[in-house]
């Protein structure tokens, strides 16, 4: 053997060992992880599982919750639409005045002045001018103390008119009152807070009614020819109780009482029973 061949031989020994070491090894290396891969079969199945779950939890979530934000936008929907509904076909609620107990077919609002009887009586009886046949006017008397705007009560109103009214009448008298004209008559409608001495205070009043509130009336100038000497009686007209004030057989002013708690005072008996009427069926309909 050739001494100069024996160190390359020798390296080239060498190499091959190192190659086939490393051969082995990865040969081992592989053994081993496909050993334990037949030893835990399930590892890579339960893996992606695992992955599978997490995944349908996800979905489920978000389809929970879009179902939910379509449900509440469904409720909103559908209360909003209720809503609009409503407006539409519901009656606007319109403020109706204290003293407004029956509906007029027109209403004229007013701030007369209350320094004197002449001049409310001046005022009113232009207001009730002209009003066709078969209409309901109604006169809203009103004052202002300061900003404050108010109905004028049936005290201040009678005070005004300087009448003679015993004060338990007045006392009787709720503050709420309606003045207007029913075609060419002219009537007055008080509610009442004590009928007991209502009905007996107007018997007192009786005497002095016609000069004191005679002059807003259709009847105002028939009421000049009557004596002093003249009365109220009892009549009974359409089985309602009234008492009258007549000249000849021409009614001058009438007054009766309603279900015990209005006074109504006007100057016909067709007026009288339009007014009975009118005020009953709207108590009905209430």
């Amino acid at each position: 053997m050739d001494p100069k061949e024996t160190p390359l031989k020798q390296i080239r020994t060498f190499q091959g060992d190192v190659a086939e070491a490393l051969k082995r090894q990865q040969e081992s290396l592989v053994s081993i992880q496909r050993a334990e891969h037949l030893k835990n079969p399930t590892q890579s199945d339960t893996s992606g599982t695992l992955q599978d779950s997490d995944k349908k939890k996800k979905e489920f979530f978000f389809l929970f919750l879009g179902s939910l934000l379509l449900f509440a936008l469904g409720i909103f929907g559908a209360r909003y639409t209720y809503d609009e509904f409503l407006g539409k076909v519901s009656t606007p609620t319109i403020d109706t005045p204290a003293n407004r107990f029956l509906s007029p077919n027109t209403e004229i609002s007013l701030e007369p002045k209350l320094d004197s009887r002449s001049t409310l009586i001046d005022t009113l009886k232009s207001a009730v001018e002209n009003v066709p046949q078969g209409e309901l006017r109604h006169i809203i008397l009103k004052q202002k103390t300061g900003v404050r705007e108010s109905l004028i009560s049936a005290s201040e109103f009678l005070r005004t008119l300087e009448s003679r009214a015993p004060e338990s009448l007045i006392r009787a008298f709720d503050p709420s009152f309606m003045f207007g004209a029913l075609g060419k008559s002219t009537f007055l409608i008080i509610k009442l807070s004590s009928f007991e001495n209502a009905f007996a205070g107007m018997l007192s009043w009786e005497k002095n009614l016609g000069q004191d509130i005679g002059p807003l009336f259709a009847t105002a100038e028939l009421l000049k020819n009557i004596s002093h000497e003249s009365v109220f009686t009892d009549v009974t007209d359409k089985n309602k109780d009234v008492r009258a004030l007549m000249l000849e057989n021409q009614p001058i002013l009438l007054y009766s009482f309603l279900d015990n708690n209005m006074l109504i005072i006007t100057d016909s008996f067709e007026s009288l029973r339009t007014l009975i009427d009118r005020l009953t069926r709207e108590k009905l309909s209430r």
